[in-house]
């Protein structure tokens, strides 16, 4: 059995085929799929998928490139979708420096405050965080260590940075996906050799990120095991080991 702790099922482009993509996940051993926050626009959408579907899930949160989008009302609505039952996570919130261009140190800060806050309500909540950090790692350090978390932190889309592995204090999650598949990630490749395995947790980040023999399509829960699969011959084990882990390793960060 797997869980797809990554994957935004609220997107536009699953709207025509929604259920037959998780009937046929559930046909290949999904029992669990997460659908992180990034647009509070798209909170309501996710609320009803997971109200819908008994083995869907959903985190809420603003991405750093939404940042914008957070106020009063915004927050409220945060805390409100927090409380119920099946929010399993604070995400996906962080750091991302790739697309800033101008007036950088102002963009910065003001991720910054809109990541902090939401750290901030998380540990209120107590509730995991799903982390998104691009071309940020150096601050995205910086800021967790200031707190103290009882509850899980997860890399989104880990790259490799053994940084964010030996630099922190805490419940560590690295979400593996598409990438572990592709020919010029080396880095990632190496790194999670030396990962622990009870650290480990499957994604799909769909509808991004397709694995190979895939890359370029639009990416479906329907491919974790592909990914399960690609780990597996990376860490020279046999995928029902990764499956079990991996599942194991969801289950506990999120309180399944």
């Amino acid at each position: 059995m797997y869980i797809d702790t990554h994957c935004h099922l609220d997107s536009e482009k699953y709207n025509d085929n929604l259920e037959t993509i998780i009937n046929n996940s559930i046909n290949l051993g999904l029992e669990k799929i997460v659908i992180p926050g990034a647009d509070i626009a798209d909170l309501t959408k996710a609320i009803k998928i997971s109200e819908k579907f008994d083995m869907v899930y959903f985190a809420a949160g603003i991405h750093p490139n939404e940042i914008n989008s957070l106020n009063k009302n915004s927050i409220a609505m945060l805390k409100d979708a927090l409380m119920h039952e099946k929010c399993v996570a604070v995400g996906e919130i962080g750091l991302d420096y790739y697309y800033l261009d101008s007036d950088i140190n102002n963009a910065k800060m003001l991720q910054e405050s809109g990541f902090r806050l939401q750290i901030e309500l998380a540990i209120e909540k107590n509730k995991p965080i799903i982390i998104h950090t691009r071309n940020s790692n150096v601050d995205i350090i910086r800021i967790l260590n200031n707190y103290e978390f009882e509850k899980g932190i997860i890399f989104h889309c880990f790259g490799g940075d053994m940084g964010l592995v030996n630099s922190l204090n805490c419940d560590l999650y690295y979400g593996i996906g598409g990438i572990i598949s592709f020919k010029n990630a080396k880095k990632l490749q190496n790194s999670v050799k030396n990962l622990p395995l009870n650290s480990i947790i499957l994604e799909t980040d769909a509808p991004y990120l397709a694995p190979v023999p895939h890359r370029g399509e639009i990416n479906s829960p329907e491919y974790i095991p592909i990914i399960a699969s690609h780990l597996a011959n990376n860490l020279d084990c046999d995928i029902s080991e990764i499956a079990s882990l991996s599942t194991q390793n969801a289950s506990r960060v999120f309180g399944f």
